[in-house]
């Protein structure tokens, strides 16, 4: 009797290559890393709890901030290599830029001792907010306002 062959690639990642992954995926260069643009990192891990209830409000403002100079992106916790993260990223509906570790070292950000941990990141990539803990929409635009941002939302 044959046994079914557990596939070499899921059928989520496949659908997520064929769609494109730009929507998760758009590698930084270290050029990029100083293209004026503000950064609200948020790390998470698909066994946070608080970490998923996030991830509307992170997709909500990656669309809401991308008119202005504030990019959401996020940094797997848990460090998996690339295709898996993606892979996990889909699953939890993560629609805002997923980093790999390497960009995540061009940003010089050290993992965080507490999930979710959300940083704010000047043009220059300093951290100027560390945010701990779940967080509501409110309290990120409250970050960007003491930073004297006034971002657009749409």
């Amino acid at each position: 009797m044959l046994k079914p062959r557990k596939p070499l690639v899921s059928l989520s990642l496949l659908i997520l290559i064929f769609v494109g992954m730009t929507t998760f995926w758009n590698p930084l260069t270290a050029a990029e890393t100083n293209d004026g643009n503000w950064r609200i990192v948020n790390y998470w891990s698909e066994w946070c709890a608080p970490c998923r209830v996030e991830i509307p409000i992170f997709n909500e403002l990656s669309v809401r901030l991308a008119k202005s100079n504030v990019m959401v992106v996020g940094v797997n916790f848990d460090e998996d290599p690339m295709e898996l993260t993606l892979e996990i990223a889909a699953k939890m509906g993560i629609e805002f830029t997923v980093l790999s570790q390497e960009e995540v070292d061009l940003l010089a950000l050290k993992l965080p001792d507490v999930l979710p941990t959300t940083y704010l990141l000047s043009p220059s990539n300093k951290v100027v907010a560390k945010l701990i803990g779940q967080q509501s929409e409110q309290d990120i635009l409250d970050a960007l306002t003491l930073q004297g941002l006034t971002p657009l939302t749409d």
